[in-house]
């Protein structure tokens, strides 16, 4: 009998985790590490539930010692995509961001062996209070959506990352472990949340609820008697040839992002967790002391004659698993019976079982999922599904290929293969290679190729939380609640295959059948890097950007200024058409409309548009909405961009075709020429081109040459002096260029400025923030040059800033500086340390800690006026204030 294994936990679980490169020792597939680390998940049911609130705040050495270590069901819940931080490695800010910070967990959870999940909260930056955070995100519809994982995912463990009082730092922390307590109460309860229940799952009470201690140590060193379970992560693991630990960092350092490559350090190391609350008695001296985690400890419900027949099969089933465990050496292949008979024994219990025992029926599709693909890794088994194309437009045809390599020396008889498709796509096989006698023989490659035909009307490839705008912090979610919480949607197509084993001459084997599955993936070789895979995606067949989105404009400019649209075309066959541009009122466009021919897919051009103002036009935001018609009459109005890094999954993020212009009253010095060092990556270099100066990006060549004197101002990105190894090294130069009469104007880093610096000043982590973007904001002298000119700035410039003031304030600073700015949240201490100036020589250091980059992406009047005036300021001018004070 064939059993279909269903529920929507199970699914849950299964999509939890989507395919992400790896890199380093490979954990999945087949062979001996892959089959070993199957046979740890095969025995007994335990799953744990880490929650917290971004991405990064994972204990991954937990994690791995749970997951990869003891083989428990492990899964990390971040409340958000971690949308609202800093980015290290590129541009990407708000949804962009998370989208990043999404593949990094993926990537992560790739190497810990968890599954991720996330509620609706969007990350609207830092918070220093549990209430401004809960203010935010509603109470209880965050606790609904911690609730929905907890029932779907069922597990016995929550171990929670915060405390949820003040010392967890983080508003938003201080919300996920006040949350996590109160999930942990709710989720067993019907009466909370019942209409979840009608869709899908049950209620289900964790067994225990703990929290990390948030320490790690040496166990020969000083320990710290807090009560903590602690639980070693620095023991040498024989199957992976190193420690979980050091596999837990590698998993960390996927968060490029956020800058958190890790050492991976051979030795002991040991991670505490402190029991908060508990359902059951007995606590024990382990995780899951006290919780029953046997497979036959689920049978207990059944009917008695049912129970017994059940607990018999799983009797046996444990058997084949702990034989298996002690018979298996290099050659996997040799325990492959044992596993075959312990998936039998699975099946066997899931025949016999009757009435409503939906924990053992979850438990036994998971199992099951295990044991097959134990029994795949054992005998090199592997499928893959793959497209000729990575993108793929509506209307399109492409070839799709199944793969099924049969490494093993058993044959694979009777293949059946099959795509998953979409509503309204059709597929079409063409092709069969590699079948001896309508198998796969021992070391043989089976290749089904299809015709996939995308319909006209396919929609592109979004991302389902994005399909909707937010509402307010609050991502949307569809009404599909099978997507609720995952990380991105399931790929749109996926193959599946069945087959049965026949053993070598001499070996016996059952008729069973095995199927797997795998998603669709594109697959091509870099020169230099060699193979490589991607993610499918649909998207339009012409894309739309301009370029940039967002304008600033000098209320007071005369004359033109340009758009620039990028028409990007992905049809094999080309397209042609026009581009238009609807001018706002008191504006004009020229041309109105452009035409453009791509003749291929991956064809792009640009086209410039002159925009003119009408005389005394309007300061505030003018829209210009621009389309491009085919010739065939189709219309498109939004573009793409390709979130593509080697380390994560790549993604689509779409945007309207749309240019804002800003008119702003904003001047800079007359003649300006700015000098630009980025860092991690920030908007600055277009601000300043935009306010009408000069700019020019300065890269490692020009750093280090040193020859800054042709600029009237240098000025350096977010966090350069800590990503910029040629500034560190040419920082004197720097200041000597400032005693000279120039003026270096340094945005916030996130540690020390050293060198850099002209006399003391301290920067670094821990040091003050206004998160409040609405804090009142004092300028202690009015006089000073940096608010008299070119732009005189009042109280009333810091009026709209968005998500924060500022970050990585000075917190001490020698005499020679002074302070411009005093702000604070409330009630907390005014802090000086947002904007500090120093004569140095002839010329002038300014330290902003301000956060600009977040300015100038919501296009801020006020932002622009005081930037205009940093890069301005003149060292003689400075000189006689500070002369004068």
């Amino acid at each position: 009998m064939t059993r279909h294994w269903i529920g929507r936990g199970l699914w849950l679980l299964a999509a939890a985790v989507v395919a992400a490169p790896v890199s380093g020792q490979r954990l999945d597939g087949t062979g001996t590490v892959a089959t070993g680390l199957l046979l740890r998940q095969m025995d007994g049911v335990k799953r744990v539930l880490m929650i917290a609130a971004h991405p990064d705040d994972e204990d991954t050495s937990f994690l791995t010692t749970m997951g990869r270590g003891l083989g428990a069901e492990t899964a990390y819940l971040s409340l958000t995509r971690g949308d609202g931080g800093q980015n290290l490695i590129g541009p990407e800010l708000w949804e962009g961001l998370g989208i990043v910070r999404t593949g990094e967990l993926l990537a992560a959870r790739e190497r810990d062996g968890g599954g991720q999940f996330f509620t609706r909260a969007f990350d609207y930056g830092y918070s220093k209070t549990a209430d401004e955070a809960l203010s935010f995100w509603p109470r209880e519809e965050l606790l609904r959506d911690v609730v929905w994982v907890i029932r779907s995912y069922r597990p016995h463990v929550i171990v929670s990352i915060f405390s949820g009082t003040p010392r967890d730092g983080h508003g938003q922390h201080q919300a996920a472990g006040i949350i996590s307590r109160e999930a942990f109460a709710a989720a067993g309860d019907p009466s909370r949340f019942p209409d979840q229940l009608d869709l899908g799952v049950d209620a289900w009470a964790p067994m225990k609820l703990y929290q990390t201690s948030r320490r790690r140590f040496f166990p020969q060193g000083a320990e710290i008697d807090d009560g903590s379970l602690d639980i070693q992560t620095g023991v040498h693991d024989p199957l992976l040839g190193r420690s979980l630990l050091q596999l837990s960092m590698e998993s960390r350092s996927q968060h490029r992002s956020q800058d958190m490559g890790a050492a991976q350090p051979p030795g002991p190391r040991m991670t505490g967790i402190i029991l908060v609350d508990s359902r059951v008695e007995d606590q024990g001296q382990e995780i899951f002391s006290g919780v029953d985690t046997t497979l036959v400890g689920l049978a207990d419900g059944l009917p008695a004659p049912a129970r017994d027949r059940v607990v018999d099969a799983l009797q046996s089933y444990r058997a084949s698993v702990r034989q298996a465990r002690e018979s298996m050496g290099l050659d996997p292949e040799e325990i492959t019976p044992l596993l075959m008979s312990a998936r039998t024994d699975l099946e066997r219990a899931a025949y016999r079982a009757s009435g409503d025992q939906r924990e053992l029926e979850f438990a036994l599709a998971q199992k099951h999922d295990v044991a097959t693909r134990a029994v795949m890794a054992s005998t090199g088994v592997s499928f893959q599904v793959r497209s000729e194309d990575d993108l793929l437009v509506p209307g399109q045809t492409t070839q799709v290929s199944a793969m099924l390599w049969n490494g093993g020396s058993y044959s694979l008889t009777d293949p059946d293969v099959s795509l998953s498709l979409p509503e309204g796509w059709s597929a079409r096989e063409i092709a069969e290679v590699g079948l001896v006698d309508g198998g796969v023989a021992p070391g043989a490659l089976g290749v089904w190729t299809f015709e996939v035909s995308v319909p006209a009307d396919a929609d592109p490839t979004r991302l389902y939380y994005l399909q909707e705008e937010r509402d307010g912090a609050r991502y949307r979610w569809p009404d599909d609640p099978a997507l609720w919480s995952l990380p991105r949607d399931p790929a749109l197509v996926s193959g599946e295959v069945g087959f049965s084993y026949e053993a070598p001459e001499g070996m016996s084997v059952d008729a069973a059948r095995y199927t797997t599955s795998a998603e669709w993936r594109f697959v091509d070789v870099d020169p230099a890097f060699g193979e490589f895979d991607k993610a499918v995606l649909v998207v339009p067949a012409v894309s739309v950007q301009v370029t940039p989105a967002g304008v600033t404009w000098p209320q007071a400019r005369t004359g033109s200024g340009t758009i620039s649209v990028a028409v990007r075309g992905e049809r094999d066959e080309g397209v042609s058409g026009a581009i238009e541009v609807a001018a706002p009122a008191g504006w004009s466009v020229s041309p109105a409309r452009a035409e453009f021919e791509l003749a291929a897919s991956g064809a792009e051009r640009t086209l410039t548009f002159e925009i003119t103002p009408s005389a005394g036009v309007a300061a505030g935001e003018h829209a210009f909405e621009v389309t491009a018609r085919t010739d065939e009459g189709a219309v498109y109005s939004e573009g793409y961009s390709l979130i593509d890094y080697e380390h994560i999954e790549r993604a689509a993020l779409y945007q309207p075709s749309i240019a804002t212009v800003s008119v702003v009253p904003v001047a800079v010095a007359e003649g300006l020429r700015v000098g630009y060092i980025m860092g991690s990556g920030d908007q600055g270099p277009e601000a300043i081109r935009q306010m009408g100066g000069q700019v020019e990006l300065l890269d490692e060549a020009r750093v280090r040459e040193a020859n800054f004197d042709e600029f009237s101002s240098i000025v350096l990105g977010v966090r350069a002096y800590e990503t910029r190894p040629d500034l560190q090294a040419a920082s004197g130069q720097l200041l000597d260029y400032a005693r000279r009469g120039g003026t270096v104007v340094v945005q916030y880093n996130r540690g020390p400025l050293g060198r850099l610096a002209p006399m003391e000043l301290q920067v670094g982590r821990g040091s003050p923030r206004v998160s409040d973007e609405t804090a009142e904001v004092r300028l202690l002298d009015t006089s000073a040059p940096v608010f008299t000119g070119p732009n005189r700035i009042t109280a009333a410039d810091f009026d709209g800033w968005v998500q924060e003031r500022g970050l990585y304030f000075a917190s001490e600073w020698d005499d020679g500086y002074v302070p411009l700015l005093s702000l604070n949240d409330p009630g907390e201490p005014a802090r000086e340390g947002a904007l500090l100036a120093a004569s140095v020589g002839d010329g002038v250091f300014v330290y902003s800690a301000l956060s600009f980059f977040r300015q100038w992406a919501g296009q801020v009047p006020g932002a622009y006026r005081l930037f205009a005036n940093l890069i301005s300021l003149d060292g003689a001018d400075w000189q006689a204030y500070e002369a004068g004070r």
